[in-house]
């Protein structure tokens, strides 16, 4: 009893001057919201990225029993009880990890559109159907079979990494940490991001569904906007950034693994040092965009084709076309993927067996990605909005705008030779922030393509680095890059917006492998007098170290971790990075609550307080100009379409009049001052860079 009392007593002693010492001393815990937020980004991300392995697993499983019933054959053994399955080629869960999640995500994508379709896309709904589905898999055991896969990519990644010097493991890890710390930041520095990668989700959840929406983009295959659906509904904005992050490391992985397989540990890792030369890389995987997706299932379909071809297990062809299916979900640039995987399993002997091969293929990327397109014919009356047909909204007036066809390079001779040196240089790029790919591959260009030719691979140590399955690995990926450069070209010499080198990195990444075996090349024509590899690797290492210095620099910055702590708000950095679109949102957080507003050379408009109908790309009132033709009748127009404030955008009207003055004659633009006289001026950003005019 004394021993009792003695213990309530020392409790009221140590609350009692807990209590008096807080109230004097009152902590300040203003980071506290801003760091439980963080907590719970990263938790969402956990939540989505989990669920995506086990859809992933379940989809594998699915498939690779579709594939043994058409072709009764034991392609792959499957042990449901633990959730395991290897390939008898013995690649194991080194491999199963990568594919698994990518897969995965490709089916999170596939669920969002389904949800969206069905009008149920509220916060509660989905926020709900990634908890139910995390319940499930655990209580299914997927946790441990993660937890065993992540210990065994672990183990082999760590006797690597081992291997390597100092500086290789600063290149590696650097711009890894660099990446991630930028996905801890507000999205407001992207611009694509604020135009539509997370604009569309936001508005489907303002919609409750899919909805006939006239903004372009919207339309295009769009697995990565309904995955970033998923972290909007769960009100953490900054975890569809590390969904992007997660596929550039996933693609990056599978390079690293197919280049080991390949070449040993050197050729591993020098393919991760030239990824690592690229600067733009780190910066562009931390955001929403839908570029590492796409890089993703590329380097993944063609790594699938790598496995088919060491096996002949027709699993792996099925793998292929899932891969090549959800990359056409992605862009609409992604069709030399499927394309290209075509003809290689095709020209495969003997012929019977490549065309059942090739129809097996053929059939399951059809399959993945007939959703996108199918949501387009019904909804937009046209599958590959806006482009080879009309649809709802367009006319031939938007498709020669949108093409921008004639305000390319052209068909010079000069210019097209020199197209490598300015993808280097920078000149033409439309988006210096994500275009700067560094000068080494071009470098290492030549070697490479002799090794290209010669097609045969021969590495100091590595007994079976000339085998006909590594060569003819090697010609898929030099076939593919070149394809694609071709198609890449042919784009650039018609029109001037397809000069944006981020639209060949699922070509360029890949081709990190061919270009590591031509840079270990260059020891063989050492001598004496001339160590040209010696030279090559101090080259290398001073690119790489310049990349990894100022892209420090970019995220020092922006001080990520003081966001992710809550020292700084969202509201603060969005005042530091983008000051004009932090004033614009207060200026419209001032317009009356039924507001309805209509921009013009803007295309932004996430986190915007009011409904805005976006300028992309930057034709609106050229559009309007040529359907109604007077100012006064674009403004009748206007009214007639509910709009209450028209919203202009300084710098995007003199974007256009410095980069495409020809779809900016005199005669629009006095129109344009003419309509803008009608309004009334009633809010301007302090920089002058916004205006909102009233409609009268």
């Amino acid at each position: 009893m004394q021993r009792a009392r003695s213990g309530v007593l020392f409790l009221v002693w140590a609350g009692a001057l807990t209590i008096a010492y807080y109230v004097a001393q009152r902590p300040d815990l203003y980071a506290l919201p801003g760091l439980v937020d963080t907590l719970w980004t990263l938790v969402a991300a956990s939540i989505i990225l989990f669920n995506s392995y086990g859809l992933g697993i379940r989809a594998i499983h699915k498939t690779i029993t579709l594939v043994q019933w058409i072709s009764k054959s034991q392609a792959l053994t499957f042990d449901e009880k633990s959730g395991d399955f290897e390939l008898r080629s013995k690649l194991g869960s080194i491999d199963r990890l990568p594919i698994a999640i990518g897969i995965g995500l490709g089916v999170t994508g596939l669920l969002g559109l389904a949800v969206s379709a069905l009008h149920i896309a509220t916060h509660l709904i989905l926020t709900t159907i990634q908890l139910t589905l995390a319940l499930i898999f655990l209580l299914q055991k997927d946790f441990d079979a993660l937890r065993a896969d992540l210990n065994s990519v672990a183990l082999h990644w760590r006797y690597s990494f081992q291997q390597y010097n100092l500086f290789s493991r600063l290149a590696v890890v650097l711009p890894v940490i660099y990446s991630f710390f930028i996905t801890l930041t507000p999205p407001f520095e992207a611009f694509d991001v604020l135009s539509y990668h997370l604009t569309q989700p936001e508005r489907i959840l303002q919609d409750g569904g899919l909805r006939a929406i006239d903004i372009t983009p919207f339309w295009y295959p769009n697995i990565t906007e309904n995955v970033y659906l998923w972290t909007l509904a769960m009100r953490a904005e900054r975890a569809a950034q590390i969904m992007h992050f997660a596929w550039g490391m996933l693609a990056v992985f599978l390079v690293w693994r197919w280049a080991t397989r390949i070449g040993g540990l050197e050729i591993g890792r020098k393919s991760l040092l030239l990824i690592a030369s690229i600067g733009s890389l780190p910066i562009l995987a931390g955001w929403a965009y839908a570029d590492m997706a796409l890089v993703f299932y590329t380097v993944a379909a063609l790594y699938a084709l790598y496995c088919y071809e060491s096996t002949k297990l027709c699993s792996w062809v099925a793998i292929t076309g899932i891969m090549a299916g959800f990359a056409m979900g992605v862009k609409y640039t992604s069709f030399m993927v499927p394309v290209v995987c075509g003809i290689l399993i095709l020209f495969k002997r003997p012929f019977i067996r490549s065309f059942k091969s090739a129809l097996l293929f053929s059939v399951i990327a059809i399959v993945i990605a007939v959703p996108w397109y199918a949501r387009n014919a019904v909804v937009m009356h046209n599958p590959f909005y806006p482009f080879v047909f009309d649809g709802l909204y367009w006319d031939s007036f938007r498709a020669e705008w949108y093409s921008n066809t004639g305000t390319g390079i052209g068909w010079d001779i000069s210019k097209i030779v020199l197209i490598p040196l300015d993808i280097i240089l920078g000149h033409r790029e439309l988006t210096s922030s994500d275009g700067n790919i560094g000068p080494v591959f071009l470098i290492l260009l030549p070697p490479t393509i002799w090794i290209l030719l010669k097609r045969r691979i021969h590495i100091p140590g590595i007994a079976n680095a000339s085998s006909q399955t590594n060569t003819w690995s090697l010609t898929a990926i030099g076939l593919f890059a070149a394809l694609s450069f071709v198609a890449w070209t042919l784009g650039v010499i018609n029109s001037k917006v397809l000069w944006q080198i981020r639209f060949y990195y699922p070509a360029l990444i890949p081709f990190a492998i061919p270009t590591a075996i031509g840079w270990d090349f260059l020891k063989q024509l050492d001598t004496p007098k001339l160590r040209l590899s010696y030279f090559m690797n101090a080259l290398v290492t001073a690119v790489v170290a310049v990349v990894l210095f100022s892209n420090g620099q970019f995220v020092l910055q922006r001080n990520p971790l003081a966001l992710a702590f809550g020292i700084q708000s969202r509201e603060r950095f969005l005042e530091r990075v983008n000051p004009s679109y932090a004033s614009l949102i207060q200026l419209m957080d001032e317009l009356p609550a039924a507001a309805n507003v209509y921009a013009l050379y803007e295309p932004r408009t996430y986190n915007l307080p009011r409904p805005t109908q976006p300028d992309i790309p930057l034709y609106n009132f050229a559009h309007d100009l040529y359907l109604h033709h007077t100012s006064v009748e674009i403004i009748r127009q206007w009214q007639m379409q509910g709009y209450t404030h028209i919203l202009v955008y300084e710098r995007g009207r003199q974007f256009m009049l410095d980069n495409n003055p020809d779809y900016q004659s005199p005669a629009l633009q006095n129109a344009l001052s003419e309509t803008l006289g009608l309004l009334q001026l009633t809010k301007q950003t302090q920089d002058q860079v916004y205006s909102i005019y009233k409609i009268p």
